[in-house]
């Protein structure tokens, strides 16, 4: 049995230069994810069927490489699909000038992404979940998406770090 390597709160790996880094870290997770939910909200495509098209594979890869990144990707997708309509009440509830149905799509899936991993995920901090998003909303987005993601997420996280029960008020920046 091959020993595991220790990994970062990014799932990537901090084992010692020259050692290959992983094949499947959180960040192409947290792509592929985006995508699949677009499909699942776009198709109309069930959750299930989604997950066996898009994210069955990669998340063989990732069992095989980083278990952790592998539960990452199943809890993300099927937590988002679970929780859409909480995600979405919690988003509408920030926006200012824009109502739901107003928003480009790639964006609504990644705050949904993003909104569920601020709320879901104790071990990375809440600058590791707000940069990837913005990253990934540099990529898919328009040319206005980070800005715009990057102050809905930040809302979403200075309203919940309010509450002393949210996980958001025990995570740290």
């Amino acid at each position: 049995m091959s020993e595991q390597k220790p990994l970062d709160p990014e799932g990537t790996s901090t084992a010692a230069e020259g050692t290959s880094p992983l094949i499947v870290p959180r960040h192409k997770i947290r792509v592929r994810v985006m995508q699949a939910i677009y499909a699942h909200l776009v198709g109309e495509t069930p959750a299930e069927e989604v997950y066996a098209h898009l994210l069955e594979e990669l998340y063989e890869a990732a069992q095989a490489e980083a278990p952790q990144n592998a539960e990452f990707l199943k809890e993300l997708f099927f937590g988002v699909v679970r929780e859409l309509p909480e995600l979405r009440r919690l988003i509408e509830k920030h926006l200012r000038g824009w109502t739901w149905e107003r928003l480009f799509m790639v964006d609504k899936c990644i705050l949904l992404c993003g909104t569920y991993e601020l709320t879901h995920f104790p071990d990375i901090p809440l600058r590791v979940t707000l940069n990837e998003w913005i990253e990934i909303s540099k990529i898919y987005g328009t040319p206005r998406s980070p800005s715009f993601v990057n102050g809905l997420l930040d809302a979403i996280r200075r309203t919940l770090s309010e509450d002393p029960n949210s996980l958001v008020s025990q995570k740290t920046l």
